[in-house]
């Protein structure tokens, strides 16, 4: 039947009578890579339970669906990112109390799968490895926020009857579970940040899938563990006080274009006589010093060009999962939406993508603007730029 309606389409466009200024258009061509990702407001659930053992009540915390994925081919890269910020909650009884109080350092775990449907106990395959860390919830180093960054990985499809799901009826899902052998009943992570109404404060992290077909070409590599600044001032104000880590420019970027980054650097606080709150995000903006998306990326870059969301952790003097000297992770994954043209010039324009940072002290009676947390580089930046 298909057959015999393609045959009398073709027939009657011979037929058509036919302009002096028509012309054969060319199909356009499918993309080479695709972007899914849960964007802003990702998080599904508000808390995890604490569980004795690890593995044994993993939540999905995000997740990404067959309406948003494209049907998965032979030779396909899956190419998985996700930041999750989680805290711990109930030092004491209280009103920001999310479940029991509780003492003790959960260890907190999380990966991203290829599943069959969004339910944490469905069949999978992995597309990340598995990160984990203890958050320490006892005072004075306390981590109380604390983040996962899982960065790019490929995970090429070589069968596809090695898949937990039909092709085009996939899910990728974040995983992420809590344990701690004294755990009971009503412990829990507050996925997000708790707040001392009681309510909880989320957006504060992704799940992004890039889809690279076989027949593309494979993404172009950028890095750079140069740093823009070495040093994150403590006495400025909320805006003011952030700084460029890290920065790589993207030339030319065109239309479709997709670019999926990582990267991680330290920060010391042994020379201050507090704790700090570290925090970061990625952005694409039009300068290597800008703190905020700017210019022509504001139009140009999916979500306005916030890369990822803000998030961060407290870093310690004393043993802690996030102890000084702590080490800051991003990743994700983000479309360019329009050609980039230098207003100046109208030729290609430049964009850059930027590594921002900000600390806050934590209990301090004073701090001089002489007390600086020191920056130094980790992995640096890596930017993979899959191309149209």
């Amino acid at each position: 039947m298909l057959r015999a309606a393609g045959a009398l389409i073709v027939a009657a466009a011979l037929f058509a009578p036919q302009s002096a200024s028509a012309q054969l258009i060319e199909p356009a061509a499918p993309p080479k890579a695709e972007l899914a990702t849960t964007g802003n407001h990702s998080e599904l659930v508000k808390t995890v339970p604490i569980v004795p053992t690890m593995g044994a009540d993993d939540r999905v915390v995000m997740s990404l669906g067959p309406e948003q994925l494209k049907r998965i081919k032979r030779g396909d890269a899956m190419v998985a990112s996700g930041e999750v910020q989680i805290s711990t909650t109930c030092v004491e009884e209280g009103p920001r109390c999310q479940g029991s109080p509780y003492q003790f350092n959960p260890r907190i775990s999380a990966r991203i799968v290829l599943a069959s449907s969004a339910d944490a106990d469905a069949p999978s395959i992995p597309l990340s490895e598995t990160k984990s860390l203890r958050c320490k919830q006892r005072r004075p180093n306390r981590n109380h926020h604390c983040t996962l960054a899982l960065p790019n990985v490929a995970t090429t499809i070589s069968d596809l009857g090695t898949l937990p799901c039909d092709p085009q009826a996939c899910y990728v899902n974040m995983l992420l579970g809590a344990a701690n052998k004294r755990a009971g009943d009503n412990d829990l992570i507050v996925i997000g940040g708790d707040r001392p109404d009681g309510s909880v404060a989320q957006d504060k992290g992704r799940l992004n899938l890039v889809q690279a077909r076989e027949e593309g070409q494979a993404p172009s590599e950028l890095s750079s563990s140069d740093l823009v600044n070495a040093s994150l001032p403590l006495t400025e104000g909320k805006k003011e006080k952030r700084r460029v880590v890290h920065s790589i420019a993207i030339s030319a970027p065109v239309k479709g274009e997709i670019l999926a980054f990582d990267g991680s650097w330290t920060a010391t606080v042994d020379q201050l006589p507090f704790n700090t709150f570290i925090s970061t995000r990625v952005i694409v903006t039009d300068s290597p010093t800008s703190t905020d998306p700017s210019g022509i990326a504001t139009s140009t870059v999916q979500f306005g060009g916030d890369a990822t969301e803000s998030n961060g952790f407290n870093c310690t003097q004393g043993p802690s999962g996030f102890a000084s000297p702590c080490t800051s992770s991003k990743a994700g994954s983000i479309r360019i939406t329009q050609d980039v043209i230098d207003q100046a010039t109208g030729g290609p324009g430049t964009l850059y993508v930027n590594l921002v940072a900000a600390a806050k002290p934590l209990l301090a009676k004073r701090v001089k603007r002489s007390q600086q947390v020191l920056i130094s580089p980790a992995t640096g930046l890596r930017v993979l730029r899959y191309g149209v």
